[in-house]
Formats: structure tokens, sequence, C-alpha cells
């Protein structure tokens, strides 16, 4: 493995257990790894429309899940050996974690972003039930309805534009150069706004999606690096090396 990222800082801006392969990917090749979580996962107040739709699932429905928080949404309220049909999901992480809590995984996707799903996913005969954020966008169900799918979007859980703990260590590795901030959502794009945008600047961004990638544009004034996929490894290879910056 190359160590091409000698003396670089990455900001992971997920949740810990989110990170967790792009962390071990960025140490092997030697960058410096600091995690400032921004996004914060809240349960929905009143769960019955979720409780509703997910006990209304038949045999001949499909349950799509996209992220590890809606897996634990959607097990909060229905045990996963009751939900009598297949699951599908966005990608191999969140299938990982639905097939350990006992939720029957029959697809996933080729690339973890909701475009994919929606274009590759086998329609059911019955409904596709999505159970996401409050904030998910309209791709993945308006490419489903497009193709013919009987589609119900429930809302699952909430997502809060947040810092967790103490953001001091990111904003003195932020007075120096070779800083990359890795950004998943706009949400976490808001929530780095606490920062303000001067000490934003002063850093390199990896977006994943074009949706958070305008946010960065937006809220920041830096045009971010949009990474291929939203896997580990082609968010690592967006990492820009400290000599590429010194060369650009």
């Amino acid at each position: 493995m190359p160590r091409d990222l000698l003396g670089a800082t990455v900001v992971l801006t997920r949740r810990h257990e989110d990170n967790e392969a792009l962390a071990e990917a960025l140490g092997e090749r030697g960058a410096r790894v600091l995690e400032l979580p921004c996004v914060r996962v809240a349960p929905l107040e009143d769960p019955s429309e979720l409780a509703s739709a997910v006990a209304a699932l038949a045999p001949g429905d499909l349950l799509v899940v996209t992220s590890r928080s809606g897996v634990d949404a959607v097990t909060a309220v229905r045990a996963p050996s009751s939900i009598p049909c297949p699951v599908a999901a966005v990608g191999e992480t969140t299938a990982e974690h639905a097939s350990r809590v006992g939720l029957r995984v029959r697809f996933v996707a080729s690339h973890a972003d909701g475009a994919t799903l929606a274009r590759e996913l086998p329609l059911p005969s019955g409904t596709v039930l999505l159970a996401r954020s409050d904030l998910a966008e309209r791709t993945l169900p308006d490419i489903l309805a497009a193709r013919g799918a009987t589609v119900r979007d429930v809302v699952a859980y909430r997502t809060v534009a947040e810092i967790a703990g103490d953001p001091a260590e990111v904003e003195r590795a932020l007075e120096r150069d070779g800083v990359t901030v890795v950004v998943a959502s706009p949400s976490a794009v808001d929530a780095l706004g606490a920062l303000g945008p001067a000490v934003l600047r002063r850093a390199s961004f990896v977006a994943i999606g074009p949706r958070t990638a305008r946010r960065v544009r937006d809220r920041v004034g830096v045009t971010p690096v949009v990474a291929e996929a939203p896997d580990a490894a082609s968010i690592a290879r967006a990492i820009p090396s400290p000599r590429e910056e010194v060369r650009s």
C-alpha cells in the first residue's frame, strides 16, 4: 500500500460506525484521520406511520433500506422475523447490518447510491416501501415511479445537522495546510458552518454526491472533488496527497 498521504490530515464527518472502512484505508496510506461527526440521527416522535407501513408489508412487496439508521428504525417497530417480504439495500454496509439483525436481504445495488439502486432494483409485484430519512432526496422514489413501481416513501428517522464532541482539534488542524474534509450530506456541510467559512476555506473538500458538492460551494465557497462513488475505496482515491496540492 503506497504511503502517499503522509503529512495529510483527513476530517471525517460521518458517525464513527460509518467511518471504519474509510478510516482504515486512509490510515494505511499514511493519513492522520480526525473524526468530527456532523449529523445526528434522531428517532421519530411518533413512529406510528412507519409501524403501520411495515406491518402492512406482504410477501409480494419489497422493503428498501438506504442506511443502517433505516434498518434500526424498521426493526424498532417490527421484529425482523415477522417481516414477510425480501429486503433491498443501497450498499454492502447497509446490507451487512440488515442481515446481521435478521432481515432477509435479497438485493444490493452495485454502487451505494440512490440512483443506482433505483435503476437496478428488480421491481416486485407489490409495493416498494422506502424507509428513509426526513431529508432524503427524491431521486430514488422518482426513478422507481418512472419505471412503473408502486412506491410508498415513509420517514423512518430524522437527520439533525449538529456537531458532536469538541471541534477544537479539527479547528487547530484547519489552521495548517494539507487538510481535507470529507462530507457525505448537505446536513454535514450545514453543521460545519459553525466553524466559520473563513476557517473552512483553508481546507480541501471531498463531497459524496453532487447535491452535497453544491452545498459546499454555496456555504463554504470552495469547489470540492466529488467522489466517483460513496464507498470507502472511491472516497479514499479522491483525497489529494500533499504532493499533489504542492504541484497545484
